[in-house]
């Protein structure tokens, strides 16, 4: 996460800030605990602190401006894929209640609603409520599937 955020240095061209947040997307889709790490390394700055800069150009702005929008969509738990107890070949290699439980509650521990990410994104840019307004109005992300 460090080199990626790394990467979006204003003094990097804008080809490589284009990736880097290619990539960044790709790292965080789906993973919050990803999206969290994210989050503690103040990545939030960095990509505010790039939007605004006067020498940033507009293709980046577009492509940042495009990740704001995908950080603000809302999370969804990731449920790793099991197969059914009934095609087990082992009965004691079935899961017990208890570990599946556990599984569920670890997977929405990582989650922020998009009200949280909201006012975390605000910290450092202020027309938060107008970019969630608009994501909810034109649901850009609708209709890609994860």
């Amino acid at each position: 996460m460090n080199l990626l955020l790394d990467l979006l240095d204003p003094y990097n061209c804008p080809a490589i800030q284009s990736q880097a947040l290619l990539v960044l997307v790709t790292s965080l889709l789906a993973t919050p605990q990803n999206t969290r790490t994210f989050e503690h390394m103040d990545g939030l700055l960095t990509i505010t602190g790039l939007f605004k800069d006067e020498d940033t150009t507009q293709g980046v702005k577009v492509k940042l401006l495009e990740f704001l929008y995908f950080y603000l969509m809302p999370e969804i738990p990731v449920v790793s894929p099991r197969r059914s107890p009934t095609k087990l070949a082992n009965p004691s290699d079935r899961p017990s209640s208890a570990s599946s439980s556990e599984n569920g509650r670890a997977s929405k521990k990582n989650i922020r609603s998009q009200e949280e990410k909201q006012y975390l994104l605000g910290k450092y840019l202020s027309n938060v409520d107008a970019l969630v307004q608009d994501l909810q109005e034109t649901a850009p992300f609708h209709s890609v599937a994860c």
